[in-house]
């Protein structure tokens, strides 16, 4: 976990020093956004106690495909009232991936992630790996099927499938957007439940903002004993507005 750790914070240092690396290679671009959430879900269910949060992200491309970035929130694990520290802040997804175009209707992108927790009590390690394969199909949609070989460092096989489609609603500037997908940790862990999102986004400049609604079905006592309280993958509608760069 030590070496782990060290990897973590040189690809952070890395993605801090993104501007110069961009500068002195035509190659390669950045991207980014700062940004405020309402909540933040992961697969459905709220990782904030379903309070506001903040988010940052910044990405290194390159001509070829590859590309490499870093994804961060605010998170709160600790149900309100309840005595005991986690040590948790935010979370962090290091990710590294290959993407290409297969032919006009068809495209493959090929993603490793590593979602880590600084300051996490060692009771409390939910760092896991996954491993993405993402299939574009048209302009339109998208079918992803997402595998870890320790979910939320569990001690079981995850496996996440998903469709998702987006749609611009003419010259409005709006885009309509549908997810829906399923999540399964084994018969151990609960099962399998799935998760949904209708959302609307629209951009003003830079400025990016999106609002959603995000529900569950099948989520049970098991898998919430692993994921969090019940009520956290209820219904709901998160705001987001980020600024992009």
């Amino acid at each position: 976990m030590y070496k782990l750790s060290r990897l973590a914070a040189a690809l952070v240092l890395s993605t801090a020093a993104l501007p110069v690396v961009a500068q002195a290679e035509s190659a390669w671009s950045v991207s980014g956004i700062i940004g405020v959430a309402s909540d933040y879900t992961w697969h459905g269910v709220s990782q904030t106690q379903e309070d506001p949060t903040w988010q940052l992200e910044a990405n290194l491309d390159h001509e070829s495909g590859f590309y490499v970035g870093g994804q961060f929130w605010g998170v709160d694990f600790v149900p309100p009232g309840e005595d005991w520290d986690d040590g948790i802040r935010y979370e962090s997804n290091l990710y590294v991936g290959w993407s290409h175009e297969l032919s006009d209707f068809l495209s493959l992108t090929l993603d490793y992630t590593r979602t880590f927790y600084p300051g996490s009590r060692p009771d409390y390690d939910q760092d896991f790996n996954e491993f993405t394969v993402e299939l574009g199909l048209g302009e339109n949609y998208t079918a992803t099927v997402a595998w870890s070989d320790d979910a939320v460092n569990l001690g079981h096989e995850g496996l996440y499938l998903a469709l998702a489609g987006n749609w611009d609603l003419g010259d409005s500037g709006f885009q309509l957007g549908a997810a829906a997908g399923r999540y399964d940790l084994g018969r151990e862990l609960g099962g399998a439940y799935n998760d949904y999102e209708l959302s609307l986004a629209r951009s003003f400049g830079r400025v990016a903002t999106k609002l959603a609604y995000v529900t569950t079905s099948g989520y049970n006592d098991t898998l919430a004993e692993s994921l969090g309280e019940r009520h956290l993958a209820s219904g709901r509608a998160v705001l987001s507005v980020g600024y992009e760069f």
